[in-house]
């Protein structure tokens, strides 16, 4: 018989590697758990605090592991739920994360990390009313600051979802009395302050751990340049609506293309579509960042594109690891990663200007018209939805304000609501389908002297269809801090001019970017009445309205916004560029991508 652990001893261990945890040695914390499970593969505290450790990492898959082999000895472990639901959030399991929160709730209903956990399995719902009578009861309960932050920070995201833009005012000057820096994506909705962005990035960091560099003695040159691209959204996603010609488009002489997904595989002809596009195609669900980037390291990846930043479901971790030796921040999140690891992120002279540099922990690269990729090859549905189907009148002007609800601010909406009171017959197309918002935004309506049932609510459709039924509307009205992104694109693609004011933060300044890529820059103001004045004229002016459209009907074949193969050529060219500085053993350095008429190109500068 083999001897009995010293079950005194290994408590005595645990709390050596608790200490050690706390302190930010995971690595020493994490060798001491695992020799405690080696010695009793069922102690629950071990798995527990091995679990907390994985998580941390970002080791989520590993993390969940443990979780449920230490709630399968002690069930009764709220804590151990809570965390359960955190790690399947980070997975993309929502059922999984409800499940544990519901569990947390029962076994510790005063505690505040179990309310503020359902919280955030009811965001992944997309049940907001929900979500906020959680995070309610959270701060309620809470009397711990940092978490107090954290969900103050949740509710002021809610209620952007619920447009209750009272409540978002309280929350907004709570955050600003407490000194509290939100996470960063809510920071973007936040205000429209680079400065402010960077600083909620940076703090994002805190407790992250110190990063690991590939060692810079050994620089392999490869015939090709090995390109990565990593995303959750390789799905039928907005991200690869706009990505998927890029990826197709690339010079295969001169790069070897890898997509990484952890997202899921949803079946689409999306899906299927982006992993022909590259030559490698990793399904990394059930991976932990650390596997991923070995692999990468062991594939001798030179450049790793971050598609998701600091967005749901991103992996922020795994580039901390520095997986291979050029890491670029490119899409899917408008703002600086706020960490030296990155070392470029892909903008345009609108978006990202140099004289802006110092918001931003990475080196600016400019693209020549828009950083934003399109994909030439969009389908739309010959069958254009009717009026009816939408539920539009029969006659009148339509406002269209496709932004997903937390983009609308009262300001912007009262705007739209004097142009309704200007415009007779017209209505405001918007897209939200939780009926609070559509309550809150009706009664919203109601006060400004507009009667509620002009704000018609689009129902959901298929993107082909979405595209084709913009025929309807007269023209897409954006907002601030936040503008409207792929639904600038969109609009633009199928002729709908895109009346923007130019914020000071990248968020705020990409439908100018589109609009000067499609060659109208006129229809950026710089206030909100010029603003009025833009959207007031399309709607008033039928032969101004259709010159916007004719010009838009041509850019499809001509702008560079449209232009895929040149946008491939360009971004080739970065990439090229900061290949070579790295094999030359330089350090990062902003440029821009600049072009030539004619399609001919000059060196970068």
């Amino acid at each position: 018989m083999s001897p009995q652990p010293d079950m005194m001893a290994l408590h005595r261990q645990l709390l050596e590697g608790a200490a050690l945890q706390k302190a930010g040695d995971w690595t020493a914390a994490e060798r001491i758990y695992q020799g405690v499970i080696a010695q009793v593969p069922g102690h629950p505290l071990a798995l527990h605090l091995a679990a907390s450790v994985a998580a941390s990492r970002g080791q989520f898959v590993q993390a969940i592991d443990f979780y449920r082999r230490s709630l399968a000895v002690r069930p009764e472990d709220a804590t151990a739920w809570q965390g359960l639901a955190q790690a399947c959030w980070s997975v993309g399991d929502d059922g999984g994360a409800l499940s544990a929160a519901q569990r947390a709730i029962a076994l510790a209903p005063q505690s505040a990390r179990s309310w503020y956990v359902h919280a955030g399995a009811m965001q992944r719902q997309y049940d907001w009313s929900r979500a906020r009578d959680s995070l309610a009861k959270a701060q309620a309960l809470c009397n711990d600051e940092p978490t107090s932050a954290l969900i103050l920070g949740e509710q002021w995201n809610v209620a952007q979802q619920l447009c209750d833009w009272d409540a978002l005012e309280r929350f907004r000057q709570a955050v600003r009395d407490r000194g509290h820096l939100p996470l960063p994506f809510v920071a973007l909705a936040l205000a429209d302050d680079p400065a402010l962005h960077r600083r909620a990035a940076e703090k994002s960091w805190q407790g992250a751990g110190p990063p690991q560099p590939i060692a810079s003695g050994h620089r392999s040159r490869h015939e090709r340049i090995r390109i990565a691209y990593l995303s959750a959204d390789f799905h039928d996603h907005a991200t690869a609506h706009l990505t998927a010609e890029l990826f197709e488009r690339h010079d295969r002489r001169r790069f070897e293309l890898t997509g990484i997904s952890w997202g899921p595989d949803d079946g689409s002809r999306m899906r299927r579509r982006l992993m022909r596009a590259f030559d490698q195609f990793w399904d990394v669900r059930g991976q932990d960042s650390v596997q991923i980037v070995a692999r990468m390291r062991a594939a001798e990846i030179d450049v790793a594109v971050d598609l998701k930043g600091h967005t749901m479901l991103a992996k922020p971790e795994l580039f901390l690891n520095k997986p291979a030796p050029v890491i670029v921040n490119y899409l899917g999140y408008p703002g600086t990663m706020g960490v030296a690891v990155y070392d470029y992120i892909i903008g345009d002279a609108t978006v990202t200007p140099f004289e802006a540099a110092g918001h931003y922990s990475e080196r600016i690269v400019q693209m020549p018209h828009s950083y934003q990729v399109n994909d030439s090859q969009r389908a739309m549905a010959a069958h254009v939805p009717s009026r009816a189907d939408e539920g539009l009148p029969a006659q009148g002007f339509v406002f269209a304000a496709f932004n997903s609800p937390y983009k609308i601010r009262r300001e912007f909406f009262r705007v739209w609501m004097d142009l309704l009171n200007q415009v007779q017959g017209s209505v405001l197309w918007l897209v939200c389908e939780h009926p609070a918002t559509q309550q809150n935004l009706r009664a919203e309506a109601a006060a400004c002297g507009v009667a509620p049932e002009r704000l018609v609510f689009a129902r959901r459709v298929p993107p082909d269809l979405h595209l084709a039924r913009h025929a309807h509307a007269g023209v897409l009205l954006d907002n601030l801090p936040v503008n409207a992104h792929t639904t600038s694109s969109d609009a633009l693609w199928t002729g709908v001019p895109v009346v923007t004011c130019r914020g000071q933060a990248f968020a705020g300044r990409v439908a100018a970017s589109l609009l000067r890529a499609v060659g109208l820059p006129e229809l950026v103001a710089e206030n909100l009445e010029g603003y009025r004045a833009l959207a007031l004229r399309i709607a008033q002016d039928a032969a101004y309205r259709e010159q916007l459209r004719a010009h838009l009907r041509a850019a499809r074949d001509s702008a560079p916004l449209f232009d895929a193969a040149r946008f491939a050529g360009d971004i080739e060219r970065a990439y090229g560029q900061m290949y070579e500085r790295w094999q030359q053993g330089l350090p990062p350095q902003a440029f821009a991508v600049a072009e030539l008429s004619g399609h001919g190109y000059k060196d970068s500068i």
